[in-house]
């Protein structure tokens, strides 16, 4: 196996963190000078609710960035559902003595807060919406990973008995103000949070936002602004049956009221999204995801269209 140098290391780890939108604030003597003062290094620690752990795969699962050495060079990750070792009593002193220090942290929740159901989540035998309140109300600044915690997502659709709430909403809620950063995706984009990390490290403020939250550089533009068949929705060449071409309008595509970066940097290393894969826009990173009808067959004609 060849080996390389931890300086060509970091030269790779900023080459990725530019594919991720970093160009404009980050340069590669910010990277080495972060890399080399852990001092510095803002503590991090993540949890999860109400969730399938998408988020943590999705950003676990970059193909750009090498994740462990951005979580051990820029950042000191003192606890993760999916990545610490630690289990049982290990992990509550761990976050206990977190919250008792006067280290400010960047609080990382993902999924959502069974408010009406509080022992649907639970962590050491205590609800999830509690730790919650204790780690948000002593956080820097929090990031909400991903649909469900931005919005409620699928944790919080039509029919369920959990009373699930996104963090903003909880927050809120039991009078906690903290700045909080939606991310939404379903799953979580890595490339969002690898940018707002970074944005964080570096300036020591959460980037630009829009009403929702949501950082401008990714959520300024809608789908169907930047979308393939945007010619086609002008000049009214609709497709009518899944697999024809055209624009997806007609098929229910959120495009047009989902604010996302899809069409730039799609997912696995932007091999996909649904427009180019043949299926109208789910609007996974929409407030109101899911709609009713989410998939299509080759066959269906139904106009869905907010």
């Amino acid at each position: 196996m060849n080996q390389i140098t931890r300086r060509e290391a970091l030269k790779r780890i900023y080459l990725a963190t530019v594919a991720a939108g970093t160009a404009g604030f980050l340069s590669f003597d910010d990277v080495l000078a972060a890399a080399d003062n852990k001092i510095n290094q803002p503590t991090v620690v993540w949890l999860q609710g109400t969730s399938c752990s998408g988020c943590s795969c999705s950003f676990l699962n970059i193909e750009d960035v090498p994740v462990i050495e951005l979580i051990t060079e820029f950042m000191d990750l003192v606890y993760h559902p999916d990545l610490s070792l630690a289990t049982g009593n290990d992990v509550l002193n761990i976050i206990n003595n977190l919250i008792r220090s006067s280290r400010k942290y960047i609080f990382v929740f993902e999924g959502a807060v069974p408010v009406k159901l509080p022992h649907a989540c639970l962590m050491g035998g205590i609800p999830i919406m509690e730790w919650v309140i204790r780690l948000a109300s002593k956080a820097a600044v929090c990031i909400a990973a991903g649909t469900c915690a931005s919005f409620g997502g699928v944790a919080k659709m039509k029919g369920t008995i959990t009373g699930n709430m996104n963090l903003s909403e909880f927050l809120e809620y039991k009078h906690v103000d903290v700045p909080v950063v939606n991310l939404p995706n379903c799953p979580l984009k890595p490339e969002h949070i690898t940018y707002t990390l970074l944005y964080y490290i570096k300036n020591r403020k959460l980037p630009e936002l829009d009403q929702f939250k949501r950082p401008l550089y990714q959520y300024s533009k809608t789908v169907h602004e930047r979308c393939i068949y945007y010619r086609d929705f002008q000049e009214d060449n609709f497709a009518e049956f899944i697999g024809d071409e055209g624009c997806f309008f007609k098929l229910g595509c959120q495009g047009p009221v989902t604010h996302n970066d899809c069409m730039k940097i799609g997912h696995n290393k932007n091999t996909n999204i649904c427009i180019r894969a043949g299926h109208p826009c789910i609007g996974c990173a929409d407030s109101e995801f899911p709609r009713k009808i989410m998939f299509h067959s080759f066959n269906d004609k139904r106009s869905l269209v907010r």
